[in-house]
Parts: structure tokens; C-alpha cells; sequence
């Protein structure tokens, strides 16, 4: 089963060979493992591992909900209903001066829209905060309870802005700025118009059950009166507006008279000349007559063109004289082409047929040339008539412009006349009937009041149990994103997966936590505790490992850790227990020169061993040892020369072991030391065929950072690094539990009954 390179003997030390060894296939560690979906499991499992995090946000928010609603004043909400017509009751139909708009009545309608911001505007929120003083209760809202303001007081910050605060050239500060009046009172305010209706909800929020109502009556009566006066002030506007028009109106009306008179009398004129829609007729004829002699002229010129180009056109072809000739032809030449077949052309009778053919092409050119003519006659005839009537037409529209353009003027100067008569006469008309309107409806409203507002009987804020219930949900929906956003930002393994994502090595096994095992059996549970699950997990991960692998490769195994006291040795001696037990040759190496314990957990003596032989003192021979207790385990313990690890095991002597080791046994495994900041490790890994890291689950979850360094300097050296082996887990099911117990107590009565024999 060798696949290494021969090895030669000079000058008594054992040398490799040059020729390289051929490095096993490992499957590089990948730069980016896409990450997996989360599934209800996992968010189940985050949530239970993160539930301290989202219990104490949910206190703490339910703290808040309940400081806010001890802290919050009680207040109170009145309301009432009116209803906004688009125009109010009429003593007269006529001469009104609101707009008026077809609109379909919807709560976007622009009249409505303007009705319900007029509600919170600040000149009627300005006269209603003066009416009712409300200045006060506004200012103080936002403050605790009396009877609680002593408590809250504690929680409040000192106030270190006066200490800041400096005086400059004996000037003191400018006093805080107040919030103004009217925006308190309009977050107090709340309008809400009724969809499909002309009724609005009018909402205020006040310290009181009669304060609320107060404030919402006066409301209601300062915005009608604010109605009225804006439409008696727009009546008056308009009177005065029309007046002024009407002044303009009448001058421009005698300025147009005037002149109209004057230009009338200069230029003769009467009136419109009648003559004018005979000219309009003879022009229309023109122009008629024009595009008929165009497509005349198109005509010809296509046929006189088609002819000239191709010598034949519809007429051509349809001529009697011209498919007489062409018949006449077609006979002569057939009669020709059958008497060559007898007669040669010379021949007379054959002489004469081509002088008659000859004849016959003369008279078709002649008829031909004929057609042509005529054709290019018809085309000039009809280019000379369209030029006349072009000429005809520009002759009369000069002289029809020329016409026209007195009563132009004439035209000009009697619709000027005419539109100012009809604006004088229809300001005139609209003045009068603004004022008898503005008199008959002054006070008429188009709002009415439906449902006048009532003290409340209940207080609308603090809602105890509303706030108590916000506080609840957002607590609990608070909680669970900070729970998902510390789980994102944690960057500890908790499972296998998230060490194969962390460091893209898959978990190649798990050892469970040994029960009831005693320390000194650990090592060689395989063989001393073969029915417990530690054991079994060894066997099975044993079993993984040598059937998973190309059966071909040297088995050479490096088994280290990232820590001290993981349990590297432990594994290493169960792995060669496990493999001697399946009927293979297996050499375990204690490379761990700093702190070697293989022999320790064997049970077997340390005077020779790899650091004497690797120091020229011993040979292979000498170091290896049998156990008889497990047959096939051969073990070459640390020993105890004193000298430089690094320089020891990066030398030739430790090569040529290995190589020698791969020849002999069908496994080799090393147990080295912890691979976090020693060379050796390094040097060791380079030898193996494949690089085992044991980590123990509780370091997983602390020593990420650690784990993550040993998996990239092993990388660096050699892609051989397999996987990782979990020890000392914990959980293990209930199945698993019970089979192996009852399996126990199995082997109990049997060897109860063995010794109750005689």
C-alpha cells in the first residue's frame, strides 16, 4: 500500500527523496457560503434564546406607558355638528357676488375644502382663545397633575442652561421664546367632515367638561358670523368694483361711437358691401377651375412621360391602327421564319417577305411617332391652360384684397362699437341688481347648526388600558427587533451550521458529554467502556471517516485543537482504539513535545519516545510500543529529550517517519499541540494527509475569533484540513438515553447470572 517516495540512507541518516510527494485533494475553503433561509424553527429558537431581551424590553416599555399615563393631565372632548350649504337661505335670486362652481358636492370639492381650513384658521382660533380664556389652560396641558407634580419633579433634569448662559456688556438674555397661542389651540382643534354629506364634526380638547363644550359653541358662532361679514364686505366691494367699470365702460363706448362716425364719413361708406359674397362665389370657382386643369395638366404629362420613356402607354395599346400593324408584323415574321426552313434568304420570294416585314416596322415607328405627338400636344395644351387660370386667380385676389380691406377697417370699428354697448349695458344691469341683493340678503348664513355641542361625561385621556395595550404590543414587537438585531450582530458560534458559515469547514461529528466514565478510561473508551454513548460516537465518527475517504490515499491523520484541553489527545487515542478495533494496523504519534499525555492516558511508560529518536538517540524499533490490550495499536510516545520542538519535528529524521509509518500501518495518528500560535503544528499539518481540529461546544461559543485564526494559519499551509470534531456536547434525546440504559442493564444480569453459576 506504498504511495510515497523511496527513502535512501546517507551517512546514517534517513533522507526523503526529491521527488515530490503527491499532496491529497481537499476542497479549498470557499470564499462565500450563501446564506441559509431562516425557517420558523430558527426563529422560534432565536426568539427563545434572546426571550430575556425581549422580556426586559417589554417591562420597560410598559414603565414608560405607565409613567406617561400617571403623568398625563386629564382632558375632555366635546364635539358638534354643523351643516355647510353651498349657498344659504335667498330673499332674492339674483346679484350675488359668491362664486358659484358646478362641482359635484364631495369632501375634495374646493368651496367645502375652503369651509373646513377656514374652521382652523388663526383669526377665528385667535377670537375664541380671547372669548373663553383659554390661554392658560393651553399653556399648562402638557404638565403633570398637581397632585403629582412633587414626584415627577424628581425625575426632571436640572435646568444648566442658566449656568451656560453669560451676560454680555451688562445685557441679560432674551427671555424663552413662548409657543405660539394659536398652534396650541389648533392641535387642541380636530375637523372631520362626513363623507357624502354637507355635515362637518367639529372635536376640542379641553381641561375641562365645560371648557371642551364652551370652546366648541364659540367656535360654531364666531366662524357664522365670520361668514356673514365676509359676504357683506364682498357685497360692498362689488358695488364699489362695478361703479368704477361702469364709468370705464360708458367713455370707451362714446370714444368707439365717435370714431366709427368719422371713418364712415371720410371713406363713403354705408354699410357692408353686399357685392362682397359674389366675389367670395367667383373665387371659389377659380379655385375649382384651377385644380381641374392641375389634374388635367398631371394627366397629360404622365402619359406624354410613360410614352417617351417606354414607347407604349394604355392608348397605344388599345388602338386599332397600332394592333392592326403589329398583327400584320407577327404574321410576316412567322411567315418568314417558316420559309427559312426551305429557302435560303436570298432566295426571292424570301427577299420579298423582308422587305414587306421592313415596310411594316416603318408604318408601326410612323403611327407611333404620331400617338407621341399628339400626346406631348394634349400635355402642353393643358400646362398653358392651368398657367392662365393661375394667373387669372392671383389677378383677382389683388383685386379682392383691395376690396376688402376698407370694410376691414369699416368692420373693426362696429364690433368695437358693438362690444362696448353690450358691456355698458351689462355692468349697468349687474350694478342694480348687486344692490338690491347686498340689502335683501346681508344676513342670511349658509352654515346651521345640527347638533350643538354638550358637556362630555367621560374623560378622553389618560385611556389606562389603551395605553397599557399600545405599551404591550409595542414593547413586544420592540423587543423581538432588538432580539433579531442582537442575534445578527453576534458574532459567537452557537451551532454546527454557524461554525461550517463561520469558518466554511463542515462539522464532521459530534462526541456527547461522557456519564458516568471514569478519568482514567476516557482515553480508551472504545475499549474499557465499549456500551456507553461516548464511546459509541467515537466508533461511528471512526466509521465516517475511513469509508468517506478515497481507500487508495495514505491514511494520515493530524488531530489538534485550537485550545488547550479540548480534548485532542482524548480523540486521538479513542480514533486509534476505534480503528485497531476494526482489524487495522494503527500507529498513534504523541507529537506533543511541550506537553505530552498520551502515555498518561494509556497507561504506558515515557522514558524513549519521539523526541529521542527525532535527537539521533533511539531508532523507530526502539520507541514503538504494542498494547496488549488492544491488538493492532502501536504508540510512540513523546519521550523526554530535552531540545527545540520546532527544530525537531521540521527535521528530516521526522519526514522520513512518517513515510516509513504510511508503508507499515494502515493508519497513522498524530496528536500535536494546540495549533494557536505554535509553528510545530504547522509543520506537523504539512506531513498529514488530513488535519483533524477538535473543539470543544462550549469553547465553539466563545473562542470564535480563536477557532477562525487556527482554521486560516492551517489553510495557509496546506488545503488538508477536513473538518471539525464537536466534543462535550450536551442534549442528547430521550431514545438515545433509553436504548443505551436499557442495553446496560442488559450486560448487568448477564454478568450477574454468570456469576451466580456454579
Amino acid at each position: 500500500m506504498s504511495r510515497v517516495p523511496a527513502v535512501k540512507q546517507t551517512g546514517g541518516m534517513p533522507q526523503v527523496a526529491t521527488a515530490p510527494v503527491p499532496a491529497p485533494s481537499f476542497q479549498t475553503i470557499p470564499a462565500h457560503i450563501p446564506e441559509k433561509e431562516l425557517s420558523l424553527h430558527d426563529i422560534f429558537a432565536i426568539l427563545f434564546r434572546r426571550k430575556w431581551t425581549i422580556l426586559f424590553t417589554l417591562l420597560l416599555v410598559l414603565v414608560v406607558a405607565l409613567l406617561f399615563t400617571f403623568s398625563t393631565k386629564p382632558s375632555y372632548v366635546a364635539h358638534a355638528t354643523i351643516q355647510i350649504e353651498r349657498e344659504g337661505p335667498q330673499v332674492v335670486s339674483f346679484g350675488q357676488t359668491e362664486a358659484k362652481t358646478s362641482a359635484i358636492d364631495s369632501l375634495q370639492d374646493p368651496f367645502f375644502r375652503t369651509r373646513y381650513e377656514m374652521l382652523k384658521s388663526r383669526v377665528l382660533a385667535e377670537k375664541v382663545i380671547g372669548q373663553e380664556n383659554l390661554e392658560h389652560s393651553l399653556r399648562t396641558a402638557g404638565e403633570p397633575p398637581e397632585s403629582l407634580k412633587g414626584f415627577f419633579s424628581l425625575f426632571t433634569l436640572p435646568d444648566i442652561s442658566k449656568w451656560l448662559k453669560t451676560d454680555i456688556g451688562g445685557v441679560g438674555s432674551a427671555p424663552p421664546k413662548e409657543d405660539d397661542i394659536t398652534d396650541l389651540f389648533s392641535k387642541k382643534l380636530q375637523v372631520q367632515a362626513i363623507e357624502g354629506t354637507h355635515l362637518v364634526k367639529i372635536f376640542y380638547e379641553g381641561s375641562s367638561p365645560s371648557e371642551a363644550k364652551r370652546a366648541v359653541n364659540s367656535i360654531i358662532n364666531n366662524f357664522i358670523q365670520l361668514q356673514i361679514d365676509t359676504k357683506s364686505e364682498t357685497g360692498e366691494y362689488a358695488k364699489e368694483f362695478l361703479r368704477h367699470e361702469l364709468d370705464k365702460a360708458r367713455a370707451n363706448l362714446q370714444d368707439a361711437e365717435k370714431r366709427l362716425v368719422e371713418y364712415s364719413n371720410k371713406n363713403g361708406i354705408l354699410g357692408i358691401d353686399a357685392k362682397q359674397t359674389r366675389h367670395v362665389r367667383k373665387l371659389n370657382d377659380l379655385s375649382a377651375a384651377l385644380v381641374q386643369a392641375e389634374i388635367r395638366r398631371t394627366t397629360a404629362e404622365s402619359l406624354y412621360r410613360e410614352m417617351k420613356n417606354t414607347g407604349s402607354v394604355s392608348t397605344v395599346i388599345t388602338n386599332p391602327v397600332i394592333t392592326s400593324i403589329k398583327g400584320r408584323l407577327v404574321a410576316l415574321e412567322a411567315e418568314y421564319q417558316e420559309k427559312l426552313k426551305l429557302f435560303k434568304p436570298g432566295y426571292p420570294d424570301m427577299q420579298r417577305l423582308q422587305q414587306q416585314i421592313n415596310e411594316t416596322r416603318r408604318n408601326l415607328r410612323t403611327e407611333l411617332n404620331t400617338i407621341q405627338s399628339s400626346l406631348k400636344s394634349d400635355f402642353e395644351s393643358a400646362r398653358e391652360q392651368e398657367r392662365e387660370l393661375r394667373a387669372d386667380l392671383k389677378r383677382f385676389n389683388k383685386k379682392l384684397y383691395s376690396l376688402q380691406g376698407n370694410s376691414i377697417n369699416y368692420n373693426t370699428l362696429k364690433r368695437e362699437v358693438d362690444s362696448s354697448g353690450k358691456l355698458y349695458n351689462g355692468l349697468l344691469q349687474r350694478l342694480e341688481e348687486v344692490e338690491v341683493a347686498s340689502s335683501a340678503n346681508a344676513n342670511t348664513s349658509n352654515i346651521s347648526i345640527i347638533d350643538p355641542a354638550r358637556e362630555p361625561t367621560k374623560k378622553y385621556r389618560p385611556n389606562p388600558k389603551l395605553n397599557i395595550l399600545v405599551g404591550s404590543i409595542a414593547g413586544l414587537l420592540l423587543g423581538i427587533g432588538l432580539a433579531f438585531l442582537r442575534d445578527s450582530l453576534d458574532r459567537s458560534i452557537k451551532t454546527p451550521d454557524d461554525l461550517y458559515k463561520f469558518t466554511g469547514l463542515p462539522v464532521l461529528g459530534s462526541i456527547p458529554r461522557p456519564v458516568r466514565i471514569s478519568k482514567r478510561h476516557l482515553a480508551l473508551a472504545c475499549k474499557m467502556e465499549p456500551d456507553t454513548r461516548f464511546a459509541e460516537a467515537y466508533r461511528v465518527f471512526a466509521a465516517n471517516m475511513r469509508y468517506q475517504n478515497n481507500q487508495d490515499e495514505e491514511q494520515i491523520l493530524l488531530v489538534t485543537s485550537s485550545l488547550e484541553g479540548e480534548g485532542k489527545s482524548t480523540t486521538a487515542c479513542n480514533l486509534a482504539c476505534a480503528y485497531s478495533q476494526m482489524g487495522m494496523r494503527v500507529l498513534l504519534i504523541d507529537a506533543d513535545l511541550r506537553m505530552p499525555s498520551i502515555h498518561k492516558k494509556i497507561g504506558i511508560p515515557n522514558t524513549v519516545g519521539l523526541s529521542e529518536y527525532l535527537g539521533n538517540e533511539s531508532d523507530l524499533i526502539g520507541i514503538t510500543q504494542t498494547i496488549k490490550a488492544i491488538q493492532n495499536l502501536f504508540v510512540i510516545t513523546a519521550g523526554n529529550h530535552h531540545d527545540d520542538p520546532m527544530r525537531l519535528l521540521s527535521s528530516e529524521r521526522m519526514a522520513y517517519l512518517i513515510s516509513q509509518a504510511s508503508q507499515r500501518f494502515d493508519f497513522v495518528i498524530i496528536d500535536s499541540a494546540p495549533a494557536s500560535g505554535l509553528a510545530e503544528t504547522l509543520i506537523l499539518s504539512s506531513l498529514a494527509s488530513k488535519t483533524l481540529i477538535v473543539t470543544d461546544e462550549s469553547n465553539m461559543k466563545t473562542q470564535s475569533e480563536q477557532i477562525k485564526r487556527t482554521v486560516d494559519s492551517l489553510g495557509r499551509i496546506k488545503q488538508n484540513v477536513c473538518g471539525f470534531l464537536l466534543v462535550n456536547v450536551k442534549g442528547t434525546s430521550k431514545q438515545e438515553q433509553k436504548y443505551y440504559q436499557r442495553a446496560r442493564r442488559k450486560k448487568r444480569l448477564k454478568l450477574q447470572n454468570r456469576s451466580a453459576t456454579p
